[in-house]
């Protein structure tokens, strides 16, 4: 989990057209693997968060280029791949550095209050990932059903409009609901 900037990165990044970087899209693998690596080995997330989001610019200035350009077009399904996985892994980075940051205060303790602590924790974690992982891939499996519909339907020029806010708020709604927060229970103690 910690080291898919290695795998994403360059996927993300060298699929986009140079022209759309001026060339330096190169460049770019380096740095934003090494703000994303930076992030999840410190514990730091608004470094992960800053290296997931530069993927996400990324992707949407090379399809943004494409389309401006007239390109040949990438396949549509590997950009909705490549976007709900930056996602995916951006909330699944977020929810394991959590789970450090709590074993970190711990501090190596493994007295029962602390595995006691330490087995919520998994139980949470593992209740997360499952969780964002059956919604991404439901987002995946929507965006790739309304490709199909979109393709087999025609739509005129005076349509562009509507169904263009139609995806935004779609997409919308989909980042919402992968990214909302979900932080672990915590229960309030009463002393006696």
């Amino acid at each position: 989990m910690k080291l898919h900037y290695l795998v994403f990165v360059p996927w993300i990044v060298l699929a986009v057209p140079t022209q759309v970087f001026l060339g330096l899209g190169i460049l770019l693998v380096p740095v934003i693997m090494a703000v994303g690596l930076y992030g999840t080995l410190t514990r730091k997330q608004g470094s992960t968060a800053l290296a997931s989001v530069a993927l996400l610019v990324v992707l949407l200035a090379g399809k943004v280029w494409i389309d401006l350009a007239r390109a040949s077009a990438p396949d549509t399904a590997v950009l909705l791949v490549q976007f709900v996985s930056v996602i995916f892994f951006m909330e699944a980075s977020r929810v394991v550095l959590s789970f450090d940051k709590e074993l970190s205060e711990l501090g190596g303790r493994m007295d029962e209050g602390a595995r006691a602590v330490i087995e919520r924790s998994e139980t949470w974690v593992r209740g997360q990932l499952t969780r964002q992982a059956r919604l991404s891939i439901g987002a995946l499996g929507l965006s790739l059903v309304l490709l199909v519909l979109g393709g087999l339907t025609s739509v005129s020029i005076n349509q562009i409009a509507f169904s263009a806010i139609l995806v935004l708020l779609v997409v919308g709604a989909l980042v919402f609901l992968i990214t909302q927060r979900r932080e672990p229970e915590t229960r309030s103690v009463t002393l006696p």
